[in-house]
């Protein structure tokens, strides 16, 4: 199960608790966001150096 999975069945067994798998799911995407960009601008800049 991935974060999102548990994070929703979080939400559906403690539906007070929506702000704080809320604050879940957004650092999640942003760490998920950084290495995105991370992988995809050092690849680019490898295969640029190698010309």
């Amino acid at each position: 199960m991935n974060l999102n999975e548990d994070c929703l069945i979080n939400y559906l067994q403690k539906p007070d608790e929506l702000a704080y798998t809320t604050e879940i799911l957004k650092l999640n995407n942003k760490l998920m966001e950084r290495e995105f960009i991370k992988n995809k601008f050092s690849v680019k800049i490898k295969l640029d150096l190698l010309k």
